[in-house]
């Protein structure tokens, strides 16, 4: 699981999340959140993160194009 802070308001699952909330969710729903701008992942240190988490953040890095595109924000959030 990925943990996100939520930026704006956003239904998750079900339940309401408001700005400044913590919310754990899988990778590909995380992406999905950052990239609509509704989420940012939580600060965390080297230390508090584990080896995958290391390891699923350099992939993807390396695979993050600085030139997508914003997606309309009505598009629904994948299943997990």
């Amino acid at each position: 699981m990925t943990r996100l802070v939520v930026l704006r308001p956003h239904t998750h699952a079900g339940k309401a999340y408001s700005p400044g909330d913590a919310i754990a969710v899988s990778p590909a729903i995380a992406d999905w959140l950052i990239a609509q701008g509704i989420a940012q992942r939580e600060a965390t240190t080297d230390a508090t993160r584990t080896p995958l988490e290391k390891d699923y953040e350099e992939v993807g890095a390396a695979a993050a194009s600085p030139s997508a595109t914003k997606t309309p924000h009505r598009i629904k959030e994948p299943k997990a």
